[in-house]
């Protein structure tokens, strides 16, 4: 179970890079919601941490834009002003994603070389770090598809990069868990398992199908709580019996699968909570309860975020409520498997 002695600096690091994650999910929420996504239509590992610097670089990464669909098809009223709006959020968002990189390669390779590291911890960090390289790529991956003939982004890709951007951040917390708690044992015997495969399983879900809302709008179909519209059911559910692709590609679809699968979520975290009380581990117990207080905040924080049209604050604000009940989720299985 022991990775490395209890080390600040090591844990210091881990944290600063796991908060530093945290912060690009939310800068790469906001690069989403203002559709700035699509501003950069290239590639460029290195050199693109470079920014326009002058008139005639913007007017050309400008030329470029226009050649692609965004412009053609939804901004094509769009002046330089306006484009360099978007461009500042998704160059931030990719600038951020550098830094990121350094801040974890850097002190990384410091502690390789000081053997500060042991075999299994290193190896561990490795897996880290090819994670980290894997979401540069499949960012790029998730923009290229935005720019042949529709103006958007597919949001299956979209799901695939929140979703190892969720991966990345669970898996930081992990290591930190396991050097912070180094004396804990690791056990077979787990009270309420069945439950938090359940429960997991749909917050895992849920996150998905919040990034297909997101990435089809599906957030705007329907502005109304508890009914969607008139209606309790919408009659687009209806007919995706009849065609089952509708269920990952029909926004207003999504949108009641995400609404209901919180509602679940909502019910369950009841549950957890009501288990916690017959909890002999008191970290499991703590885990449920704050599991249930932020299920809470969340449902109430998507409900007004659905009222309210989907400003970007509160949607931000709701994206980054999701990564910090993945969080817990792992803290929960974490003290779940693990006991002093």
């Amino acid at each position: 179970m022991i990775l490395v002695k209890r080390n600040p600096p090591i844990t210091i690091w881990l944290w600063t890079v796991s908060f530093m994650v945290l912060m690009m999910v939310l800068i790469g929420g906001v690069t989403r919601l203002t559709d700035s996504g699509l501003s950069m239509v290239d590639w460029k590992p290195i050199m693109g941490a470079i920014p326009p610097l002058n008139d005639a670089e913007w007017n050309k990464a400008f030329d470029m834009y226009k050649a692609y669909p965004e412009f053609k098809k939804v901004n094509f009223e769009m002046d330089l002003a306006g484009f360099k709006s978007i461009f500042f959020w998704e160059y931030f968002h990719r600038l951020f994603g550098r830094l990121i990189g350094l801040v974890f390669f850097l002190p990384y390779m410091y502690f390789l070389v000081r053997k500060e590291l042991n075999s299994r911890l290193n190896l561990k960090l490795i897996i880290a770090l090819l994670l980290g390289g894997s979401q540069g790529l499949m960012g790029w991956y998730m923009v290229q598809s935005g720019l042949v003939d529709r103006p958007d982004v597919s949001h299956f890709r979209l799901a695939a990069h929140l979703g190892l951007a969720f991966l990345i951040l669970g898996y930081l917390y992990w290591l930190i868990l396991e050097i912070k708690n180094k004396r804990a044992v690791r056990v077979l015997l787990v009270p309420f398992k069945k439950t938090l495969i359940i429960f997991s399983s749909l917050v895992v879900i849920q996150i998905l199908f919040g990034a297909f809302v997101a990435g089809l709008d599906a957030g705007l179909t329907h502005n109304t709580f508890p009914k969607m519209g008139r209606n309790w059911i919408p009659p687009e559910l209806i007919n995706a019996i009849s065609n089952p692709s509708e269920l990952i590609h029909n926004p207003v679809v999504i949108q009641f699968i995400h609404r209901t699968i919180g509602i679940c979520i909502g019910f369950y975290s009841l549950f957890l909570w009501r288990a916690s009380f017959k909890s002999t581990l008191f970290l499991q117990k703590r885990s449920f309860q704050m599991i249930f207080a932020v299920v809470l905040i969340q449902i109430i924080l998507g409900v007004m975020t659905l009222l309210h049209y989907v400003p970007i604050s509160l949607a931000s604000l709701h994206q980054i409520v999701a990564a910090v009940l993945l969080l817990l989720v792992v803290r929960l299985w974490f003290f779940s498997f693990h006991r002093y």
